[in-house]
């Protein structure tokens, strides 16, 4: 039990001897501690009041977050530009690679890098898993990743622009293999049959695919003398009874081949260089012909080629008199 004397000062009964002792009062620093401390913890509860009415009722946003928001910004426009860039860059080495494999590797004879070389990824473990994980909108790995693709195709293109430079440097020799003269005098001779799809000369009512050019004596006789139309090595030297008849192969390295039949004598074996002009053959009529000719054919990479395109059949008598005689008539090997 307490009670208050004349002087203000607060008595509290003492249970154990029943007499009225004074309260000690608080200090009054204690008392102004007290009461600021107080003042404090309600000024902030009384601000994180404001923040959550502020941020999350009313939407305004705090200092802070605006500066991550800027720089948010900064990083993604630098993220989309360098994106672009990319992107620019791709379109770019695209074009590069097609015009190696179409233009450059073509032109000398070599394959062609397939897609799936050009384009292989990274095999195994995806090694922009811990990056997807911190990476929300997914820009910066979409870029590390298209840099990445980028870096391994432009390494296999410059590899492949090496192997065209090394090729390049021969490219005298490719000149001389090329099948670039006519396989004939054409004073001597007229085309009987051109290439592509024609009547088949035999069956008369049917349509066939003719892979060479036809080109006849006019004199109508055999013997007319047959010249290789660029250096090489003899491959195949055969007999097809239904078809070609007697035939020569020349492999002129660089992708280019060329086939000689209905021939009535080979002058050359298997095996055997020859040098463009050289007398390979003797034109006839054996396999599958209605009359003395030559079927001659040019294979590029693999596929047959209208051979008129490669080689000028308004060639002067005299210049072609003069590659016949500046060709080595006995073997070169």
């Amino acid at each position: 039990m307490r009670r208050k004397s004349t002087k203000e000062k607060e008595y509290i009964l003492n249970p154990d001897t029943l007499n009225y002792e004074v309260v000690e009062q608080p200090s009054a620093l204690r008392r102004y501690v007290k009461t600021g401390l107080l003042y404090a913890a309600s000024s902030v509860s009384l601000f994180v009041l404001s923040l959550f009415l502020l941020t999350d009722v009313f939407g305004l946003k705090t200092p802070k977050r605006l500066l991550v928001e800027r720089d948010s910004r900064e990083w993604h426009s630098k993220l989309d530009l360098l994106q672009r860039r990319l992107e620019a860059a791709s379109v770019t080495l695209d074009d590069m690679e097609r015009r190696d494999n179409t233009l450059y590797r073509s032109v000398f004879g070599m394959e062609t890098i397939p897609d799936d070389i050009r384009n292989a990824g990274y095999g195994g473990v995806d090694r922009y898993a811990d990056m997807r994980e911190r990476d929300l909108s997914g820009e910066l790995t979409s870029s590390v990743m298209l840099s990445d693709v980028l870096l391994k195709k432009a390494y296999i293109q410059s590899k492949s622009f090496d192997q065209v430079m090394l090729v390049s440097e021969k490219a005298n020799e490719m000149a001389v293999c090329a099948p670039t003269i006519p396989p004939v005098n054409y004073t001597h001779v007229r085309q009987a049959s051109g290439f592509g799809t024609r009547v088949d000369p035999i069956l008369k009512d049917r349509y066939g695919r003719h892979l060479g050019v036809d080109l006849a004596p006019k004199s109508g006789k055999t013997g007319e003398p047959v010249y290789v139309t660029g250096n090489g090595v003899v491959a195949q030297v055969g007999f097809d009874a239904g078809g070609y008849g007697r035939f020569i192969l020349v492999d002129h390295g660089f992708g280019y081949k060329t086939r000689y039949a209905h021939l009535d004598k080979a002058l050359v074996a298997e095996g055997q260089e020859v040098k463009r002009g050289q007398q390979i053959a003797e034109m006839g009529n054996t396999g599958r012909s209605t009359g003395t000719h030559l079927h001659y054919e040019v294979i590029y990479m693999g596929r047959h080629v209208n051979p008129v395109n490669y080689y000028n059949k308004d060639i002067l008598p005299e210049d072609y008199a003069a590659i016949i005689d500046a060709s080595d008539e006995t073997p070169m090997s």
